[in-house]
């Protein structure tokens, strides 16, 4: 990245903040929480703490930095060393990556790309480009189909945390992470003090990697055969999806149980849920990759991911773009691109220039 598009880059990102100040949320006790951030073209800055919401905000505007993060967890004395920062409780946090559920058209949009000459072709990567020798690089990109599976999936959290784990409606926080998914912020005092095994078995819970395997509950059931759903968690939850579909069902009962557990597991990333000392995107700030806003959503069913996110301006810009696959914001089509000069609005330019795959002509 020259030094063109780099203060191309901050001049965008800092416009959005000096307009919208207000869509950032900063924590109540934000002198307890580390912050770090990514400033353009260089590596993490960690382990800052702020004495109140007008600090934390002064330095992003001040910085305009490609990423801004906040940890979930609270600290006696968030600037110090890990090990010396007196860990208090964490909030618990899901994250939900379209990446991580299968769906077809995945074949269409996620493929390999050499950084070298820009050839491309479709997964699985090989070890190094056939046409030049040069690394080979992984591309996930991302349509309607994978994004509504990610709200399903976040959607399928809500549903966990409400029905099994018993947490207040106003106490779940739903946001788009401004690129591929979801995170779910739950502000429940029950949790915070978890540690990572705990919250290493929620995780497994939602995902259902802890049930018994199928045919043992397909054996059960088949004891028993309920009419209707029947005890509680996942019981119920398997119960009432065999009670729903087993009249006309053509499969084996295993099979079924299969298909229950599969229809409603969340595909949550344990390893985001189990980290107590992670920082995560602080909500309203925009993403280092997309320039799209980490946005609060208010009513999932509703919000469309490639408009509400796009918060950054439709002004063109010439960029040379040495290879970008088709990509969709605002349900505007853009590219293919391969080693051409094109003028895009900044919303998505932006989206070329963050990744390395073009620079401002």
């Amino acid at each position: 990245m020259n030094d063109r598009t780099t203060g191309f880059l901050k001049q965008a990102y800092r416009e959005y903040y000096f307009r919208a100040q207000d869509s950032i949320e900063l924590p109540e006790d934000v002198g307890s929480r580390e912050f770090g951030y990514f400033p353009f073209g260089g590596g993490m800055v960690r382990h800052l703490s702020f004495r109140s919401k007008g600090d934390a905000l002064a330095e992003i505007l001040r910085q305009s930095p490609s990423s801004v993060y906040c940890s979930n967890a609270r600290y006696e004395f968030p600037a110090r060393p890990m090990d010396e920062k007196g860990w208090l409780g964490a909030e618990l946090i899901f994250d939900i990556d379209a990446t991580d559920i299968p769906t077809s058209c995945k074949k269409g949009h996620d493929l390999w790309y050499c950084e070298k000459c820009h050839a491309s072709g479709k997964l699985p990567r090989p070890a190094k480009c056939a046409k030049c020798g040069g690394p080979a690089v992984e591309y996930h990109g991302v349509c309607e189909e994978c994004l509504d599976a990610a709200k399903d999936h976040a959607v399928r959290v809500v549903g966990f945390l409400a029905d099994d784990f018993g947490v207040a409606p106003e106490a779940i926080r739903v946001y788009f992470s401004g690129n591929r998914g979801y995170h779910l912020h739950v502000f429940d005092a029950r949790f915070d003090p978890l540690d990572q095994q705990a919250r290493a078995e929620i995780s497994d819970y939602m995902r259902g990697s802890t049930l018994p395997p199928s045919q043992t509950i397909a054996a059960t059931l088949r004891r028993k055969m309920p009419a209707g759903p029947q005890g509680a968690g996942w019981t119920r939850r398997v119960t009432s999806y065999v009670a729903e579909h087993n009249q006309n069902y053509g499969g084996t009962l295993q099979r079924l149980v299969s298909e229950a557990v599969a229809s409603q597991r969340a595909m949550v990333d344990a390893s985001v849920t189990t980290d107590i000392h992670r920082v995560f995107r602080l909500a309203g700030t925009l993403h280092g990759d997309t320039g799209m806003a980490k946005a609060r959503v208010k009513a999932v069913a509703q919000f469309d991911p490639q408009e509400a996110p796009v918060v950054l301006s439709s002004r063109p810009v010439k960029v040379q773009v040495s290879f970008y696959p088709r990509f969709r914001l605002r349900h505007t089509d853009f590219g293919p691109f391969r080693s051409e000069t094109v003028e895009l609005p900044t919303f998505a330019a932006v989206s070329i220039l963050t990744r390395g795959l073009g620079e401002v002509a």
